[in-house]
C-alpha cells in the first residue's frame, strides 16, 4: 500500500513538473516555417478577382504569407514570377476541348507594382498591388494572370512548383440576374436571364430560348444604357434588331424596352432578381 502511494505521488509530481516545463510551449515555433503564395490551396490553384468594366484601373492584390504558429521575428523577402505554363496545365486538367480555355491576361490590361514582396517582422502576410485595366477584355473569353513564388530568402517555399491563376471576371453596374417578362408578337413570356457585361454600360441577354453560348450569335440582344438612362438595343451578331428603344430605372434596377426582331414586335421588361435582397 505504501509503495502504491509513493508511486502515485511520483507520477503526480512528474505531471506537475511536465506541466510547469510546458507552460510557455506556445512561445516557441510548433511548425515548419514556410513562405507561400496565397491561393495554392484552392482547387486548381484558381483564384477569381471581380473587376468592374466601369473602372479604368481596378486595384486588386496578390498576397504572400508565412506558415507556423508564430509570426516571423524578422522581415521575409519573397519574389514572384509569371509562369504561363500554369494556364496550359489548368486547361488540360479542368477544361474539355469544347470549352472556352483560359488565356493569359494581355500585358496591356494589367500592371504589377513589383514582383517582390516583404512580409514585415511580426506580420504573417504581405500584399502586392495589381492594377487591372478591363477595357477591351472580351466578355466571352477567360483571362488569368499566372503567378508563382520563385524564391524566398529566409524560408523554404511551400509548393514551389504550383502556379496560382488569378482569373479576371468582368462585370458592370447592370449585369446580373433578371426576370425577363413581356410579349413577343402578342404571346406572353417569362424567363430568368443572366445579363452579361459587354463593356461598362452594355449588357447582353438571350432574347429567346435557352442560354447557351453557341446560340449567342443568333439570339444575343445587347442593351446599352445611355447617359440619360435611355436605352439603345442591337443584335449581338446575326440577330436583326430594329426600332429598339426604352429606358432604365436605376432606383428599381428595371429595364423597359420595345424592339422588333424577325418581323415580330417585342415589348419587355428586365426586373432585377436581386434588387429586393439589397
Amino acid at each position: 500500500m505504501k509503495k502504491h502511494i509513493l508511486f502515485s505521488l511520483a507520477i503526480g509530481s512528474l505531471f506537475v513538473l511536465t506541466g510547469c516545463e510546458n507552460t510557455n510551449v506556445w512561445e516557441e515555433e510548433q511548425y515548419i516555417k514556410q513562405a507561400y503564395l496565397v491561393g495554392i490551396g484552392e482547387e486548381g490553384a484558381l483564384v477569381t478577382r471581380n473587376v468592374n468594366y466601369a473602372d479604368e484601373s481596378a486595384e486588386t492584390f496578390v498576397s504572400v504569407g508565412t506558415s507556423g504558429s508564430l509570426n516571423p521575428d524578422g522581415d521575409i523577402h519573397c519574389t514572384l514570377i509569371e509562369d504561363p505554363s500554369g494556364i496550359t496545365s489548368y486547361n488540360q486538367k479542368y477544361k474539355s476541348s469544347t470549352e472556352i480555355q483560359y488565356q493569359a491576361l494581355p500585358a496591356a490590361n494589367y500592371n504589377i507594382s513589383s514582383m517582390n514582396a516583404v512580409i514585415r517582422a511580426g506580420e504573417s502576410y504581405a500584399r502586392i498591388p495589381v492594377a487591372i485595366h478591363p477595357e477591351g477584355l472580351h466578355c466571352d473569353s477567360l483571362y488569368a494572370l499566372p503567378l508563382k513564388m520563385e524564391s524566398c530568402k529566409e524560408y523554404p517555399v511551400a509548393q514551389a512548383e504550383t502556379v496560382v491563376l488569378f482569373a479576371i471576371k468582368t462585370y458592370n453596374n447592370y449585369s446580373g440576374y433578371y426576370n425577363y417578362i413581356g410579349t413577343n408578337n402578342g404571346a406572353s413570356f417569362s424567363l430568368i436571364r443572366n445579363a452579361v457585361a459587354v463593356n461598362k454600360n452594355t449588357i447582353r441577354i438571350y432574347y429567346t430560348g435557352t442560354e447557351e453560348l453557341a446560340r449567342a450569335k443568333d439570339t444575343g440582344l445587347t442593351i446599352t444604357v445611355n447617359e440619360d438612362n435611355t436605352l439603345s438595343l442591337a443584335g449581338w451578331k446575326n440577330l436583326n434588331v430594329t426600332e429598339g428603344s426604352g429606358s432604365y430605372d436605376p432606383q428599381n434596377k428595371t429595364f423597359s424596352f420595345t424592339y422588333r426582331v424577325n418581323g415580330n414586335e417585342v415589348e419587355a421588361y428586365l426586373i432585377s432578381a436581386t434588387a429586393s435582397e439589397e
